[in-house]
């Protein structure tokens, strides 16, 4: 189940163990965070942070 129009701050661990973030989302949160999401069927599965 997608869950739109929320807020960064409304997004936790969970959801995204779970699928439960959009691609926009994900997105977003790269953008401003610069974290990279691994995901493997349809689930986050390692989280960690962009090496410049």
């Amino acid at each position: 189940m997608m869950i739109s129009n929320r807020r960064l701050k409304e997004i936790t661990i969970n959801n995204l163990r779970n699928g439960d973030v959009s691609i926009s989302e994900l997105d977003e949160i790269y953008k401003k965070m610069g974290f990279l999401f691994v995901i493997n069927q349809g689930r986050c599965t390692r989280v960690r942070k962009e090496r410049n």
